[in-house]
């Protein structure tokens, strides 16, 4: 009686094949079963967790196990490895009852594992045949910068290499990447130097799915009575923002000059990039003494006096009028407020007004987007995580009022390494509450809330945060045992192990 086990790199079980009841029976009476741990720092001394730790083939016997309950079962592991990447990537284990020869398990382990690490190279080879493939197809058909990109590989031609330096690669990879998990065709994208980039996207498949995606790409500089320099530009320093890195800049650029040259224009970006917050502080620059206007959608029942309203506004003496959030009008609203726009000069004996839409990123075209000849792209945040540590510090001195709460280098290096699907909306949240656990002094890791050991690539509901929350909390009372943290929270271990990859949760990092 033999039972075929495999798990991830950290000993979870993911799945099990057993040859009778009896032994399955027996094995789940230790629970060496789909969705528990058999890591060493949970079960001490067994075949799984030791060639996890050791990084190769263990046989232990009866006895041997450091938990008592294992005695009864032999068990032979072998590791897993990547065949691209050389990493582990699981652990192939073979248990029966105790007294069976080791050699036997074990060579039947590693025969069994060579045999997995074959059939993950051929599916390998399968992907990166396929993206070979596409990113040929497109070589021979254009001359231009074509890039192609999967979890493993990274191509670029010639083309790419001589037009875009390094830091501009790093953005622009960034912006493929948003681009094949968004699945769009088409992208324009502003690069830090000035130039246009736009994207079309073709994606690489096989009988699997999805194998990556190639993208061509056409550059171009800005067209029109803006223009935007790279190289020594000189950069632009606005009250109440912070950042200098290329990315942020190109940005706090783009919005100062059209706003200086009077042009009607469009901010996008996602939400909490700072769309509003970039336009206040322009407009603070350029005009602090002239009124700026701040206007959101219209209620379904109050479009009329919405409307008489902002006909008001545009005939303020030399105002600035911001259209909040176009993505949430009705295609009705945009089209008649497109039509209130287009009907009259608005002009003041203080010049003309300006209007300013913001909406946001990927918001399908309405007719009052054609209003507006130019679009500012704001950069998402994991696009310009260089300007983390400068940000933090701002925020923190908004939030404190003063400047005697800091960040440590491992708390700004744990922050870094979040995805931020919320922006800077959402890193200000977490420093405001950050800031009730520690309103001086300098914030370590412990001192975070929850959500900074998620690394989420999606904003969570309400119910799937305090969810996120509950385990983080149990584990850090529980000294980052997961059997004791679900025992505190009554869930099982199988499930907080299951959600523990959910949301992305990782290990406390201890000041040291």
């Amino acid at each position: 009686m033999v039972s075929t086990i495999l798990t991830d790199h950290t000993g979870v079980v993911l799945d099990r094949r057993c040859s009778s009841f009896p032994i399955s029976q027996a094995l789940d009476a230790v629970q060496l079963a789909p969705g528990f741990s058999y890591a060493e720092q949970f079960v001490g001394t067994n075949g799984i967790g030791t060639a996890i730790s050791n990084r190769s083939a263990a046989f232990v016997d009866g006895r041997e196990h450091y938990t008592g309950e294992l005695g009864q079962f032999a068990c032979a592991g072998e590791p897993i490895r990547d065949p691209i990447r050389g990493k582990v990537v699981g652990v192939l284990d073979i248990t029966t009852w105790s007294r069976t020869p080791g050699p036997m398990l074990i060579a039947l382990a590693s025969a069994t594992a060579r045999q997995i690490e074959a059939e993950l190279l051929a599916q390998s080879g399968q992907r990166e045949l396929a993206l070979m493939r596409e990113y040929m197809k497109i070589c021979q058909r254009s001359a231009g910068p074509v890039l192609a990109l999967n979890n493993d590989v990274l191509m670029m031609n010639d083309s790419l290499r001589q037009l875009i330096d390094p830091a501009e690669q790093q953005t622009l990879f960034g912006y493929a990447v948003d681009t094949m998990d968004d699945r769009h065709a088409l992208r324009t994208v502003e690069l830090p130097s000035g130039r246009t980039a736009h994207l079309r996207y073709s994606p690489a498949t096989t009988e699997a799915g999805r194998a990556g995606g190639v993208f061509q790409i056409r550059l171009e500089r800005p067209t029109g009575a803006v223009s935007f320099h790279g190289g020594n530009r000189k950069r632009t320093a606005l009250p109440g923002l912070a950042g200098t890195g290329p990315a942020w800049q190109r940005c706090v650029e783009q919005a100062s000059s059209c706003y200086a040259t009077g042009d009607w224009f469009a901010i996008e970006g996602e939400p909490g990039a700072g769309k509003l917050t970039l336009l206040r502080a322009v407009h603070h620059h350029h005009d602090p003494g002239r009124p700026l206007r701040v206007i959101g959608p219209p209620d379904a029942a109050e479009v009329d006096s919405w409307l008489r309203a902002l006909s008001e506004d545009l005939t303020i003496p030399g105002a600035t009028v911001v259209l909040t959030q176009a993505e949430k009008l009705t295609d009705q609203q945009a089209a008649a407020i497109a039509d209130l726009l287009s009907d009259d000069c608005w002009d003041t004996p203080d010049g003309p007004i300006r209007v300013v839409l913001t909406h946001t990123t990927g918001s399908p075209d309405t007719a009052l987007r054609s209003i507006f000849p130019r679009t500012v792209e704001v950069p998402a945040l994991r696009h310009h995580l260089d300007d983390l540590p400068e940000l933090v510090h701002h925020l923190l001195c908004q939030l404190t009022k003063s400047e005697q709460l800091t960040c440590s280098p491992q708390a700004l290096a744990q922050l870094g390494r979040l995805n931020w699907p919320g922006n800077v909306g959402q890193l200000r949240r977490v420093l405001s509450t950050t800031i009730k656990r520690r309103p001086s002094g300098v914030i370590e890791v412990v001192d975070l809330p929850p959500e900074c050991r998620s690394a989420s690539h999606r904003l969570l509901s309400p119910i799937e945060a305090l969810e996120r929350d509950a385990i983080v909390n149990a584990l850090l009372e529980n000294d980052e045992n997961p059997t004791r943290a679900a025992n505190a929270i009554g869930m099982s271990r199988a499930t907080i192990y299951r959600k523990i990859r959910q949301y992305g949760i990782s290990s406390a990092a201890r000041p040291a």
